[in-house]
């Protein structure tokens, strides 16, 4: 690669890196605070963990077991953002990242980023996701839906709540960041800064504590499922955010 060609790369890195760090400190409308429940840069580049950066203390085990397994995505190298060293994982469908059920993972309202990109997932893979009912659903997700695009949703307990849908087109091969928000009446998705369609309507609450799992996994569904639910293509960074209080004094 010449000097130019590497020169652009590292501009669109800083880019890409700069709008997820402007989404994350941009806190869901409506909501109370805006807590950091875990921040994954996945920069490690190798072994069994992904640490998260914020303080939280939510790190990832990859794959089925602490040690290397069939089920571990793999680590891929990005190019250097100035002199800083860059990775990201790698999914095939069938792996994963766990972070244990923790109460930060919980909140009232929540928002979910993630720089991810892909040439073709296919339908119902999950970029992210929080606890699992049968192969039914999670308390909150981010995966591509029936037709194979970009939504994100929150179950009650009863059913999911569905955002606007990015569509297919999004996996064109490239960089995107994405942010699904919800601040208990509304849910949002984001793509690269510019929101998708219209806000829809969800007036309720956050169902927790699923009876297959409630652990959060980036790339892939902890239900069991007959045919797998793990996303295919690559994410780079991956954050969860956000609290919503009903009550206004308690966010004073």
């Amino acid at each position: 690669m010449n000097r130019f060609r590497r020169t652009c790369t590292s501009v669109a890195a800083l880019a890409t890196t700069s709008a997820l760090a402007v989404a994350l400190t941009t806190p869901p409308a409506g909501a109370g605070t805006n807590d950091l429940a875990g921040l994954w840069l996945l920069n490690e580049g190798s072994g069994q963990v992904a640490n998260d950066q914020s303080s939280s203390g939510n790190p990832g085990q990859l794959g089925s077991t602490s040690s290397a397994d069939a089920n571990d995505p793999e680590w891929i190298s990005l190019p250097r953002l100035l002199l800083r060293k860059r990775a990201a994982l790698r999914f095939s469908g069938s792996q994963s990242v766990r972070m244990a059920d923790a109460p930060s993972l919980e909140p009232d309202g929540v928002t979910v980023l993630a720089r991810v990109r892909s040439t073709g997932p296919g339908a119902f893979r999950y970029v992210m996701s929080k606890g699992a009912l049968q192969c039914d659903r999670a308390s909150y997700g981010l995966y591509t839906g029936e037709n194979g695009g970009l939504v994100f949703y929150v179950s009650d307990g009863t059913r999911y709540h569905l955002s606007a849908d990015a569509g297919a087109s999004i996996w064109d091969g490239n960089w995107h960041t994405v942010r699904g928000a919800f601040d208990g009446q509304e849910l949002r998705l984001y793509v690269d800064g510019a929101q998708v369609g219209t806000s829809v309507p969800a007036a309720v609450s956050i169902s927790y504590g699923m009876p297959n799992s409630d652990d959060f996994y980036l790339g892939d569904y902890a239900g069991p499922c007959a045919d797998p639910l793990g996303f295919v293509g690559d994410i780079d960074a991956a954050a969860v955010i956000g609290h919503y209080d009903n009550d206004a004094t308690l966010a004073q």
